[in-house]
């Protein structure tokens, strides 16, 4: 996990919106439809400027995360967990999942359902589903299972923020 332990959830979710918006931005200027190969590349160029890693992890390097399987499943995960606490209070996880996850064994209108309802939220699915694909062909990971653990790290960390806060109200 590249997230310490002392970033907050809203930290987290800054950097979320960083890598979306960089994502949208790049896709924006591109003026046309990308290409998969265009649409990849700056989903990996998003997630490398979009969040706060560990220097050492990605060397300073451009590109590393097209270059090295482990780095790039390190960071994408912890990239993909800052985007759930960034979409919090505007879609639900589980939402997102259904629009964007492979889920070859659902139907077609279920994700089209799910694109309908994602409203303000569809370039964060634009973003996960540029970022699934080149995890896919890339690298050949698991991105449908990276996507999963992403929420259940986003859960996790929310459910540690309150608890600790309520915590903190009982101590006063």
């Amino acid at each position: 996990m590249v997230n310490d332990g002392d970033s907050s959830n809203r930290e987290r979710a800054v950097w979320g919106e960083a890598a979306v918006g960089h994502y949208s931005r790049s896709r924006a200027a591109l003026g046309k439809e990308p290409t998969a190969a265009e649409d990849m590349a700056m989903a990996l160029t998003a997630c490398e400027s979009g969040g706060r890693f560990v220097n050492s992890l990605l060397d300073g390097r451009c590109g590393v995360l097209s270059e090295d399987r482990e780095i790039a499943e390190e960071v994408i995960e912890d990239v993909l967990t800052n985007v759930f606490h960034a979409a919090d209070g505007t879609v639900t996880p589980e939402l997102l999942l259904r629009a964007v996850a492979g889920g070859e064994d659902r139907a077609a209108s279920v994700r089209a359902e799910a694109w309908q309802r994602l409203g303000s939220a569809q370039d964060v699915g634009w973003f996960l589903v540029a970022v699934r694909r080149a995890l896919v062909t890339v690298h050949d990971l698991d991105a449908d299972g990276m996507l999963e653990s992403a929420v259940r790290r986003f859960r996790a960390e929310a459910e540690d923020e309150r608890f600790a806060l309520v915590a903190e109200r009982r101590e006063r």
